[in-house]
């Protein structure tokens, strides 16, 4: 085994309690049982007195957003159709991630995509909880989550239309923006999106990830593709012929 990472479950201050455990224990749960190229693979837990880990290989690229700023002529192209291969697959195993994001996708010493983190995923078979409500990350967010809806195939497609600004751009989504509440406003009160900036880099053309992002983003979760449309169009793109 090579060098490992070590993943402290995020409790802020609190104490462990049962319901901590449990948040624990389903996460491990769902990880392990994840197989797939773009999946970071899961390798255990680790429970010193006090403290909760998780245990995975380490990635020294780090994450996309680090991997691509040290790496500009980089395809994004190709890390798109990466990462929605990955979530893709999450949904055909009828799991919800609920935080898509590039901070959540680390670069393998080859260069291609590792989604993690599965913190708020949660099965589709399961009771929704209250705690996968509203979590997560505000940018990144679809509209009907600022109703405190829970989570879907759905909204993972909406915050993939933003990891794709993210990934383009190099900048989170409404970065104009100073803060989540003027991003509540332009979202939620006036329909806003990010502007489809830059058109191409390297000579690549973005044109079609700036379409599959168009498709993903409506405000109407039904209106949105799905996230094998999703990979199924960025894997056309002749980028990567």
């Amino acid at each position: 085994m090579g060098d490992v990472a070590l993943k402290r479950l995020r409790i802020g201050g609190a104490v462990l309690d049962e319901q901590i455990i449990r948040r624990f224990e389903r996460e491990a749960n769902t990880w392990r049982r994840l197989e797939h190229p773009h999946v970071l693979k899961f390798l255990g837990t680790y429970k010193p007195e006090g403290h909760l880990y998780f245990v995975s290989p380490l990635m020294k690229n780090g994450t996309l957003l680090a991997y691509i700023n040290d790496h500009p002529v980089v395809n994004r192209i190709g890390l798109l159709c990466e990462t929605s291969d990955a979530v893709g697959y999450l949904h055909r195993e009828n799991i919800v991630h609920g935080d898509v994001k590039a901070g959540n996708l680390l670069i393998s010493d080859e260069g291609h995509v590792l989604l993690c983190d599965f913190g708020l995923a949660k099965s589709t078979y399961a009771q929704t909880s209250t705690a996968l409500k509203g979590a997560g990350t505000l940018r990144w967010q679809s509209p009907e989550l600022w109703d405190n809806e829970p989570r879907t195939f759905a909204s993972d497609v909406y915050a993939f239309s933003m990891t794709i600004v993210e990934v383009l751009s190099g900048l989170p989504p409404f970065s104009h923006l100073e803060n989540e509440v003027a991003v509540m406003l332009a979202l939620y009160q006036r329909d806003e999106r990010p502007e489809k900036n830059p058109i191409e880099s390297n000579g690549v053309s973005y044109m079609t990830a700036w379409k599959v992002a168009e498709a993903c983003w409506p405000k109407m979760p039904v209106d949105r593709i799905s996230m094998s449309e999703a990979f199924r169009l960025l894997k056309a793109d002749p980028s990567l012929a």
